[in-house]
């Protein structure tokens, strides 16, 4: 019974094949984009949750307002004992140092491990297991621990204490392991294989060189804990600094703080996720009108099945397991495709499991979704066919197809599409603004720097960037702002026209001159730039600046009693537009050389001339290394998340619109199909195939429009609210709504024309003759 049942799916399947074909590719892009979003959602929020006590592991930071989201992982040294002597809701807090990935070497064969770099508390804040060894995990100068997994890949069985290894990035310093310690059971933000002693010899509260994290006691405040660190007072030589560390817990902090090397941010993971579902729906919702349709046009066949004797359960089988069919294929194609696609998707999540593990999770993934599909279907297929049977019972005839689920169903996916396509205009539009635009204050296009150069001198370096003929123009007394190499605050606390006695706030300070302004096409919105005539004190600012101090004409006034403004330049981004600038003040650069070079190259010769580079340098020295930055991709870098899922939301899009239309094309088969007695009979009675058309056109037109007044307001909401998120803010234009419009309203009508126009050139005489031999 259940091979006859597939048999006459797989026919239906074949009969009606365009709508088939459309509906499995847009589930299996559904189903992949949902099932591998899942899974990155899920292990994103597992990073170090596996921890005993994960709840209570937090990380001391160090505000930074001037980069990023003025959150950074790095703390001083003193730290760790200052939280230990003076917060009682700390348990423990230790000092890590991640090194990365870096090589061993044992018995001349070469390892590449991770390495992190712990003192004593390490073990007593993560609840560490010593397997074999110093169970205290004191390691002292030369000593290390490594897990039992790269132990098994080294030693084998034997037993590694007391063996040495190789460490070439430290001077092919040897170190002996004193102790094998249980590997992480989970992924985490400080992965390692090798434990190395963490030294400090000259903490100091100025250099925020480590990472201090911290264990808190069961049921401790840590509001409390947050504003006793809000700001403290410590000593630093012979004067008392104030500090602010701000908090993070370990197990959110990938997703809360993440740092730049994060391909994808979470909540843009989040919206592919809900982006994957909906193109699911609209792949079902495009198959199911059609299969409740052909249901009703099989209402016959089916009250003679039920009169032969089939039960309920056989026809409601008999109905689902086309649907099955189709998901099964779906599904399968779904899973060819995430292995196309997997590398990729490893590369973007940064998710360092072995095949395996994606094929496990996405499979229970896809599963879910076809029980949870089958599910749904099962309780509207089986009422559909339930008022099939008794509308032949009672010899009414129903087939039109304007009832509320065909036109939910094309009302709904039209609703998807267009939300779709405006989200992904305006997402687009607003990343090409902020990577193009002028606007955010400084000219990066085509800008080269070498920010480190070894075993070659800065005079030779200067004179192989002047020879390079695709070099237009260089400077050298300047650090590069993009990525910020240098970076300096002062506390204002006088200005004129200050309101309020106790207010203050940091400023960055920062230098400029007229080449600096040239070479990068800064902006001067008021007053002048400086220059070597100035008097002493003289400097611009920026429009944070003017903001901050609420100066209304800022030429003139004065800052710290010492400061006296000579112009005001245009606010300049040195991080993502989503972080507002910091008001900064602009001393004059004096002759100093030990700055980047920093130079421009012509159009479309980025690659050439930095090829060049390193070929010159290795002539003068073969064992030089350069370090060559490109100002503009190092910027897009910032954007690269919102730039992955733009380009997602893009094919998607197009996925669920051929949807849309491929499903309209095929209701509207179908339709005329149904209507071809209605069709001859308004020929009969004088319509021409004008009039026919535009009974068909007005109703998809009402569709599209009705469509259009729920899809614009929300997707302008949710676009206005993502835009609040940029500091700069590209415009949503009335030509946005008209053209997805009009193109939607052309590509609708392009794909009901031909079928309609072939129904209504047919012979009245004829369908009349052939809907009463039917019958």
């Amino acid at each position: 019974m259940i091979y006859h049942y597939l048999k006459i799916a797989f026919r239906n399947l074949i009969k009606y094949k365009t709508q088939s074909i459309v509906s499995i590719v847009g589930l299996a892009i559904g189903f992949t984009c949902f099932a591998l979003s899942a899974l990155w959602i899920r292990y994103e929020m597992t990073y170090d949750t596996f921890h005993e006590g994960a709840e209570r592991i937090y990380l001391a930071g160090n505000k930074f307002e001037l980069q990023g989201d003025g959150f950074s992982y790095y703390s001083s040294g003193l730290l760790a004992d200052y939280m230990m002597k003076n917060c009682p809701e700390v348990e423990k807090a230790c000092h890590l140092s991640k090194e990365g990935i870096k090589p061993i070497e044992y018995e001349k064969n070469i390892y590449h491990t991770w390495q992190l770099e712990v003192d004593s508390n390490f073990i007593s804040v993560f609840n560490i297991t010593v397997i074999d060894g110093d169970n205290r995990l004191q390691l002292g100068d030369k000593q290390i621990a490594i897990t039992d997994k790269i132990a098994k890949q080294i030693f084998g069985k034997e037993s590694p204490i007391g063996k040495s290894l190789l460490f070439p990035n430290r001077g092919n310093t040897e170190m002996m392991i004193v102790a094998v310690v249980k590997s992480w059971e989970g992924h985490s933000l400080y992965p390692f294989d090798i434990l190395l002693p963490y030294k400090d010899e000259d903490p100091n509260w100025g250099r925020q060189q480590c990472n201090t994290l911290f264990r808190m006691y069961p049921n401790s405040d840590v509001k409390a804990l947050e504003k006793r660190l809000t700001e403290y007072e410590i000593q630093q030589d012979s004067h008392k600094q104030l500090i602010k560390t701000p908090i993070a817990l370990l197990s959110t902090l990938r997703s809360t703080h993440p740092r730049e090397d994060v391909n994808v941010k979470l909540n843009h993971v989040r919206l592919f996720a809900c982006i994957g579902a909906l193109a699911i729906i609209c792949g079902l919702c495009n198959y199911l009108t059609m299969l409740v349709t052909r249901i009703r046009m099989r209402k016959r066949e089916l009250a003679l099945r039920k009169v032969n004797g089939s039960s309920n359960t056989s026809l409601l089988l008999l109905l689902l397991s086309e649907l099955i069919l189709l998901l099964l294929i779906s599904s399968g194609i779904g899973i060819m495709l995430m292995e196309l696609i997997l590398p990729i998707f490893i590369s973007l999540s940064q998710i360092s499991e072995n095949t395996s593990f994606f094929y496990n999770e996405v499979l229970v993934y896809i599963l879910s979704l076809i029980i949870l599909t089958v599910g749904v279907a099962t309780i509207l297929i089986y009422y559909i066919n339930k008022q099939a049977l008794l509308e032949n019972i009672r010899h009414k005839s129903n087939l039109h197809l304007s009832g509320w689920f065909y036109k939910g169903s094309i009302l709904f996916q039209l609703f998807v599409s267009l939300s779709f396509i405006f989200c992904t205009l305006v997402m687009m539009k607003q990343l090409n603004f902020l990577l193009n635009s002028r606007e955010l204050g400084l000219e990066r296009h085509n800008v080269g720097v070498i920010v480190y150069a070894s075993g070659c001198e800065k005079a030779t370096l200067a004179q192989i960037v002047k020879q390079t003929p695709d070099i237009v123009e260089h400077m050298e007394e300047f650090y590069t702002p993009i990525p910020k190499f240098l970076y300096s605050t002062f506390r204002v606390s006088d200005w004129e026209g200050k309101s309020d006695e106790q207010q203050t706030f940091n400023m960055e300070d920062e230098t400029i001159n007229q080449n600096f302004a040239d070479f990068f096409h800064i902006e001067v919105l008021e007053g002048s730039m400086l220059d070597d005539k100035d008097e002493k004190g003289a400097v611009v600012i920026n429009e944070a600046a003017v903001k901050a101090f609420g100066w209304n004409a800022p030429i003139g006034k004065e800052i710290n009693g010492e400061y006296r403004v000579k112009g005001v330049i245009k606010d300049i981004y040195y991080n993502a537009p989503i972080h507002p600038v910091s008001p900064a003040m602009f001393s004059l650069q004096k002759n100093n050389d030990r700055g980047h070079l920093i130079f421009k190259v012509k159009e479309g010769t980025w690659n050439k001339v930095s090829q060049n580079l390193q070929e010159e340098v290795h002539k003068v020295n073969p064992d030089a290394i350069l370090d060559l930055i490109n100002m503009e991709e190092a910027y897009n870098d910032y954007m690269k998340s919102e730039d992955t899922l733009s380009k997602l939301l893009s094919v998607v899009s197009l996925i669920c619109i051929v949807i849309a239309v491929f499903g309209i094309f095929s209701l509207v088969t179908l339709s005329c199909e149904q209507r071809r007695k209605e069709i001859a009979i308004r020929k009969v009675n004088g319509a021409s195939v004008k009039v026919i058309l535009n009974l068909f056109f007005k109703e998809y037109l009402l569709l599209l429009i009705v469509a259009s007044f729920i899809a614009f307001p929300l997707g302008y909401a949710i676009m206005k609210h993502w835009l609040e998120g940029y500091v700069k803010q590209t415009s949503i234009n009335i030509w946005i709504y008209a053209g997805i419009f009009v193109a939607m309203l052309l590509i609708i009508f392009i794909s009901i024309i031909w079928r309609v126009w072939r129904a209504a050139r047919q012979n009245p005489a004829e369908v009349i003759q052939s809907e009463s031999n039917n019958k």
